[in-house]
């Protein structure tokens, strides 16, 4: 099975305050701590905003998986995001991640990392300052 990553609280409230309202299946609940949807009750849901935080100075936050936040920054924000690993040197290489922006073109590479989840944060990371 896949490894799913899920951005942390930090990240997660950026993506709210650009408008991330997508359906996830974990969430960081009024006290900060992650929750995932467990058993049987797996269900995609937008944790943005559930009912019982309406109206309260504390609020629930989606967390998206990586590859969740890749789709929207794509579909949304026309960002693109594509990791790539350096292969020059005997297949040793980093992997780095790609910003382009898709309205003009604008690119920019992060710096390089040794795993691809790494450097997909990065590239996330860059986009999110970005847009705000």
């Amino acid at each position: 099975m896949l490894k799913q990553i899920v951005v942390d609280k930090v990240m997660a409230r950026q993506l709210w305050k650009l408008g991330f309202k997508e359906p996830t299946l974990s969430y960081y609940n009024v006290d900060g701590q992650l929750q995932n949807a467990e058993g049987d009750t797996l269900e995609l849901k937008d944790y943005n905003a559930p009912k019982q935080t309406r109206g309260r100075g504390a609020r629930c936050y989606a967390a998206p998986t990586l590859s969740a936040v890749q789709d929207w920054l794509r579909r949304k924000k026309h960002l693109e995001l594509l990791v790539s690993r350096d292969t020059f040197f005997q297949n040793t290489g980093d992997y780095y991640c790609r910003l382009i922006r898709l309205s003009d073109g604008l690119s920019r590479d992060t710096h390089p990392r040794k795993s691809y989840d790494q450097a997909l944060m990065d590239g996330i990371k860059q986009a999110l300052a970005l847009l705000s």
